[in-house]
């Protein structure tokens, strides 16, 4: 199990081993007057809580990242550089931002430059031919 850090401000993210505990621990918040939202980690295959306003939604367009996970959409391209530079900041990972090619007006963020869909499965079906 990997350490979590949330990438807002470089603290050690708490985590629920269970969707039941998180999505308890999410009902507690919200008593409290938090929105949060519990979601599965890719990391540590444990849960954690974030605000709603922080929480982005999986592409129902089919845009995956090279590991095969779902990216991330960002509503406007101010929001997606936003958390690239928090990205680069924290990990030191380049990281660049481009329109998602299904769907004007959302946008992704990748850490190869110029990596769209139709050019990641030009260099996978390289990779294949080469073995």
């Amino acid at each position: 199990m990997s350490l979590c850090i949330s990438l807002r401000n470089g603290k050690k993210l708490p985590v629920y081993r269970t969707k039941a505990i998180a999505k308890k621990a999410e009902k507690a918040a919200r008593k409290k007057g938090y929105r949060l939202i519990a979601y599965g980690c890719r990391n540590c295959d444990g849960w954690h809580l974030a605000h709603r306003s922080h929480y982005r939604e999986d592409c129902e367009h089919g845009c995956r990242c090279l590991k095969g996970f779902p990216k991330k959409v960002y509503k406007t391209e101010a929001d997606a550089v936003k958390t690239a530079s928090i990205i680069r900041e924290r990990r030191g990972v380049e990281m660049w931002v481009y329109e998602c090619t299904k769907e004007e007006g959302i946008y992704h963020i990748s850490s190869q430059n110029g990596a769209t869909p139709k050019r990641e499965k030009k260099r996978r079906r390289k990779r294949r031919n080469r073995k």
